[in-house]
């Protein structure tokens, strides 16, 4: 079979060449001149025809010559090379070797980048992130443990394709950014976190392209979050001190200021002076969720509580998600809850489970309002008690659609249970245990009867 292929490999390459021979290196021309010209030509059909077949080791010796003597000849010679390449490193047991071999392949990269680099779809940074790829696959972990040339290589990357990188770009940056932020977080926080605000944007706006092959960054948005998340970067100290001195600068960049808002909600960091101004500069700019979230808390906290309900509600209305719809509500219902005002604070829970009905703290909210305010529904001390019917049948459905709550609301049902009015009060009543029963006033809520 190899001896078909070399015979058509010279006579595809068999015209005559007149003047002197020299290789495209010697005489900077793409093919070279004369004989080494054919060669070339030759050398380039078989390493394309073993390369296709996946036949690596026949295409090693016409690879390198052709890489060799008249690298700018062909782009093939870069789309197989790094399989030529790479295969000859997995089957190398000499680490000397290896790192030449390694060294070959970065360079194979680098001649791609000179002769071919401007390609419109496949330009610069397409090929320093297949390098980055490559070298993460291969490099010997105690030349570089911390794969910091292929962080570079990727921070280039994006910064000239930006979102139009492949999603293998991101996700190998963002690895390699968090595991340097491991191994010396004090030098590196500022550059993990500046990393994070980088990329988020990227992927969001492809992940809403509404192109089903973006899909996939939508999961690395995922990934990213999660990574940054997991790292512990993000406390509210850390991020006072990287983005209170950004903020002024920055008031009118909407989608830095969102990410910082993120970043604080995340963090758990709404208390935050920092948070309050950045949600008012994103306010002004556009009115989003989080925007209007940061508001609310800033409101909260000054005790103005009807001036946080309204931005609670407005970050409703602004949000797209139905389970932030939920919590949003839920932290209405708890403001309604301090004001006293049960009524609406039932209101609110039971809109929040409109938009998510697995939110168990809804219920629970529900129970307590029962609880606390059963003196609300009757002037008899017995027929008050029949809430705590309703507030353990809130509870149990708190536990059904959400097993994770089930702790706390088992202690509280034991506490409710413990009022439930006696069996011969509700006999002097006409109430039969067992039978369906409707709780009073403003629960106005059927249940069954249960006495002690």
């Amino acid at each position: 079979m190899k001896a078909k292929v070399i015979l058509a490999a010279i006579v595809f390459g068999a015209a005559t060449f007149a003047g002197y021979t020299q290789t495209g290196v010697q005489s900077g021309t793409s093919f070279g001149k004369g004989q080494d010209s054919v060669r070339c030509v030759q050398n380039l059909s078989l390493m394309q025809t073993y390369a296709k077949q996946q036949d690596y080791k026949s295409a090693v010796e016409f690879f390198n010559q052709v890489f060799d003597e008249c690298p700018a000849s062909h782009v093939s010679i870069y789309q197989f090379g790094p399989s030529i390449v790479g295969w000859q490193i997995e089957n190398e047991q000499d680490p000397a070797k290896r790192e030449k071999l390694l060294a070959r392949l970065m360079s194979v990269y680098d001649s791609r980048i000179a002769f071919f680099g401007n390609n419109a779809r496949y330009g610069k940074a397409y090929i320093l992130g297949r390098k980055a790829g490559d070298y993460v696959k291969f490099v010997d972990l105690k030349k570089d443990p911390l794969k910091e040339n292929a962080y570079k290589w990727l921070s280039e990357a994006i910064e000239l394709e930006k979102g139009a990188n492949e999603a293998s770009v991101f996700q190998n940056h963002f690895i390699l950014s968090t595991n340097m932020y491991k191994a010396k977080p004090d030098a590196f926080r500022e550059t993990y976190i500046a990393d994070y605000l980088k990329v988020t944007p990227m992927l969001a706006d492809r992940a809403a392209s509404g192109d089903p092959k973006d899909t996939v960054y939508a999961a690395m948005k995922t990934m990213v979050d999660a990574l940054f998340a997991q790292s512990g970067v993000a406390d509210c100290k850390t991020l006072d001190n990287v983005y209170g001195k950004q903020l002024d600068a920055k008031q009118k960049d909407k989608k830095f200021l969102d990410i910082v808002l993120m970043l604080y909600r995340n963090a758990d960091c709404e208390d935050s002076k920092v948070y309050f101004k950045a949600s008012d500069y994103a306010h002004k700019i556009e009115p989003t969720a989080g925007s209007a979230s940061g508001l609310a808390v800033q409101a909260y906290n000054s005790k103005d509580y009807r001036k946080a309900i309204a931005y609670f509600e407005e970050a409703v209305r602004l949000e797209t998600s139905n389970a932030e719809k939920s919590k949003l509500k839920m932290k209405v219902a708890a403001i309604y809850n301090t004001l006293n005002d049960y009524e609406n604070a039932r209101a609110a829970s039971l809109a929040a489970l409109n938009f998510n009905p697995s939110n168990s703290s809804a219920f629970i909210m529900i129970a307590h309002l029962y609880a606390q305010h059963a003196s609300k529904i009757s002037d008899d001390p017995v027929i008050q008690k029949t809430a705590f019917w309703a507030a353990v049948d809130k509870l149990e459905r708190a536990k059904a659609v959400d097993p994770s709550s089930a702790v706390n609301a088992n202690k509280m049902i034991n506490t409710y249970r413990a009022n439930f009015p006696p069996k011969t009060e509700l006999f002097m009543r006409g109430i039969t245990e067992g039978s369906a029963y409707t709780v009073p006033g403003w629960i106005n809520e059927k249940t069954t009867a249960r006495g002690l």
